[in-house]
């Protein structure tokens, strides 16, 4: 490793972020929270097949959060019903559902709004992109 100056503690984080085991780790443990399985270490070997499927399929990433959770986080954020949320209550609710990825189109930035269209669409890209915990 001539000329190389990673510390090993660097090499460490750089697999880890390479392969996302922090946030695969982190899905399993909110699961096993979440379901409180019979069988925690059955469950997780049953959460990692449904992954390696997943992957290779591309549908049904093993998450927490499907459409009905989605509408309630809007619906709770737009009690009046209008439709539309504030750019800050989208970034925070995408902050409170563990979403770190996510569109900004320049319309919602001048509008401050977002829709309930807008919202599930990238609600939903971005829970698939957290549960899938694998780098293509």
């Amino acid at each position: 490793m001539a000329g190389n100056n990673k510390t090993r503690e660097d090499e460490a984080t750089e697999y880890l972020q390479k392969h996302r085991i922090i946030e695969l780790f982190n899905n399993l443990t909110s699961q096993i929270i979440y379901q409180r399985p019979e069988e925690p270490k059955k469950f997780m070997i049953e959460q990692l097949e449904r992954l390696k499927k997943a992957q290779r399929t591309n549908i049904d990433y093993p998450c927490l959060f499907d459409d009905s959770n989605i509408q309630s986080v809007f619906g709770m954020l737009d009690p009046t019903n209008t439709g539309f949320i504030t750019l800050e209550q989208y970034e925070a609710a995408f902050t409170t559902l563990g979403i770190t990825k996510y569109n900004k189109t320049q319309d919602m930035i001048d509008r401050n709004q977002v829709s309930l269209e807008e919202f599930l669409k990238e609600a939903k890209h971005g829970i698939i992109h957290s549960a899938s915990t694998y780098s293509k």
